[in-house]
């Protein structure tokens, strides 16, 4: 059925419940300073912010670094635009901190240990390595490989991301099947020659930061409704 030797995953979102790790701490943030802040949407506002970042990186605006300052950087433009909450340095690393604590969807720990029997599993993502250790410890979970674009010539989703962690691995775009909730990275995989595998979101809140044009089903070789869905359809 399938003709890949390795799945590379996307874990921001994809695998990594960020927003439940992050929102208690800007809630903890706003009740120690009697803040009106809408907690959620300064979470997303902060994710997005990350991604706005990154997109100045890409341009050449700001000079190469990795997650941990791109979402130091969001921060501190998201708090000048909320005058309402007003943190010290102490503060604000406690909230970046919140990015080291990620844990896993339920279903992952089982699937990726099914994933693994079949397959050389591993990481693609524009985190941090600190921040993919971290919340990998924090959530038990141990890969094959972790890749950290900040290591790479180019973050995602330029196609030299994909190249290069494809050749980290000793394997051709061809040989590895893609994994992401977001459509957009799926599809700049498939642009390289990855194969791909796309995995329904579980909560309203992976927007496409990218600007990738709506998918259908059909774009991608793979289409799980969560991950032992996905592991029933590469035969796990």
């Amino acid at each position: 059925m399938s003709d890949f030797k390795a799945l590379l995953f996307d874990v921001g979102g994809s695998v990594f419940n960020w927003k439940d790790a992050v929102a208690p701490l800007i809630r903890q943030k706003a009740e120690k300073y009697s803040a009106a802040v809408d907690v959620e949407a300064f979470a997303m506002k902060w994710r997005v912010g990350m991604f706005v970042v990154l997109a100045r990186l890409h341009r050449n605006e700001i000079p190469h670094c990795n997650m941990d300052d791109m979402l130091a950087i969001a921060l501190d433009d998201l708090l000048a635009e909320t005058p309402a909450l007003t943190l010290d340095e102490v503060d604000k690393a406690d909230l970046l901190q919140g990015w080291h604590q990620m844990d896993v969807w339920q279903e992952f720990p089982e699937a990726l240990e099914r994933l693994k029997s079949k397959f050389t599993v591993g990481i693609l993502s524009v985190l941090s390595l600190a921040i993919l250790v971290d919340s990998n410890k924090y959530a038990g979970v141990a890969w094959d490989a972790v890749i950290s674009c900040e290591f790479l010539s180019k973050y995602k989703q330029q196609p030299e991301s994909y190249l290069e962690g494809a050749a980290l691995l000793g394997l051709k775009p061809s040989q590895i099947c893609f994994v992401a909730v977001h459509p957009s990275d799926l599809l700049a995989a498939k642009g390289t020659g990855m194969h791909t595998a796309f995995v329904t979101p579980k909560k309203d809140s992976e927007p496409e930061f990218m600007g990738a044009p709506a998918h259908n089903l059909d774009d991608f070789d793979f289409n799980a409704d969560d991950y032992t869905d996905l592991c029933d359809k590469l035969g796990c």
